[in-house]
């Protein structure tokens, strides 16, 4: 398969996570009487930690397992694992840390936080969930394969922050899933089915229907 894209230095990613976070902070500073009645910890209290990263890791687990199914490892898939390991390949464990606490903190700010809580006020819980996750997945374009798996997990963000009415929640339960899928993309690939040589990556898994 032909490698289109190649690595991505730490510092060509950073403006856009910043630039996500900034939008976060301002918009629900500005806007925050219009948001709902959301809080740090929500309905959750001291347990929004430990559920946050059970969440994360409970997600990441179940989206490992779908990625890596024969029936479910098509071609548009491999594609797209190559495609980010490309991306990515060269992160460091801290930049890979970094860059999760800033997705998982900013996206969630302005995605739940600010957009999903304004468009549930005027719309409906349901309505508002599924418009917030769309543009979630648009705001990932890379593939249809990319922008449909984000959608899904923004659905599941989507709903532990409306039950919970934390914040605090998402952001942990999205910065542990990043963690994961940074760590696996970037330093394990061959249990993804991959194998990275030279800058390259050669796709080891074969599908089977």
């Amino acid at each position: 398969m032909k490698t289109i894209l190649g690595p991505l230095k730490f510092v060509q990613v950073l403006p856009s996570a910043f630039i996500i976070l900034g939008l976060g902070i301002m918009l629900s500073v500005f806007f925050g009487d219009w948001l709902g009645d959301w809080t740090p910890a929500g309905k959750l209290g001291a347990l929004v930690w430990p559920a946050g990263v059970a969440l994360g890791a409970a997600i990441y687990a179940l989206s490992y397992l779908l990625s890596t199914s024969p029936r479910l490892l098509t071609a548009s898939m491999k594609e797209l694992l190559q495609t980010l390991h490309n991306l990515f390949q060269n992160l460091t464990w801290p930049q890979i840390v970094i860059l999760s606490l800033l997705a998982g903190i900013g996206e969630e700010l302005l995605i739940r936080g600010v957009l999903q809580s304004w468009l549930t006020g005027v719309t409906t819980p349901a309505a508002g969930i599924i418009a917030a996750s769309l543009i979630f997945g648009l705001l990932h374009y890379m593939t249809k394969t990319y922008v449909l798996l984000t959608f899904v997990l923004g659905l599941m963000f989507g709903v532990a922050f409306h039950l919970s009415d934390s914040i605090l929640l998402v952001m942990v339960a999205h910065t542990v899933y990043d963690i994961f899928a940074f760590a696996m993309i970037v330093k394990f690939p061959h249990m993804l089915g991959l194998e990275s040589q030279h800058g390259k990556i050669n796709i080891i898994r074969e599908s089977s229907f």
